[in-house]
């Protein structure tokens, strides 16, 4: 199971305030591993700039269900505005949990390695491509869902 959060960005928020509002969304009392996360801001930055997780989402898992966070920019984080629902268990509060995040192919190389030293629980992944651990059921690779109304109509 996974549940979703969209947070607005650019113009809403700067990239930096966005990887805040991600921070203050998964993280609380128990958290394992903060001050890494804070580490990675620079590169989570980054792809938050480059606008990658509004199509693919920056992916939380290990303590409870998958967290996906989509980034909304320009008018649809205008209307959205600032207020993200709450969640209710903290996804890094268990000793497993990992995240995945979108970037361009070029990127991706030397941003792992910042992370491995920095946030080793974070990873990055071409935008292009799922994740190497991912289970299939990703913005990537979702089916669109079509449902015919119609057939409830037959006897």
């Amino acid at each position: 199971m996974k549940v979703r959060r969209d947070i607005a960005s650019i113009p809403v928020r700067s990239a930096g305030e966005t990887w805040q509002a991600i921070l203050d969304l998964i993280t609380g009392a128990g958290s394992v591993d903060v001050a890494t996360l804070k580490a990675a801001s620079s590169v989570m930055e980054s792809l938050i700039a480059d606008e990658h997780p509004a199509t693919v989402p920056i992916v939380v898992k290990g303590y409870g269900v998958r967290l996906v966070i989509y980034c909304l920019y320009n008018e649809a984080a205008m209307e959205a505005g600032k207020d993200i629902d709450a969640i209710t268990w903290n996804p890094t509060g268990g000793a497993e949990w990992k995240m995945t995040a979108p970037t361009e192919a070029g990127d991706v190389t030397w941003m792992n390695k910042t992370l491995k030293t920095r946030a080793p629980r974070i990873t990055v992944h071409d935008v292009a491509c799922l994740p190497a651990d991912d289970d299939g059921d990703s913005a990537t690779q979702n089916q669109s869902l079509t449902i015919n109304w119609g057939i409830l109509d037959r006897p």
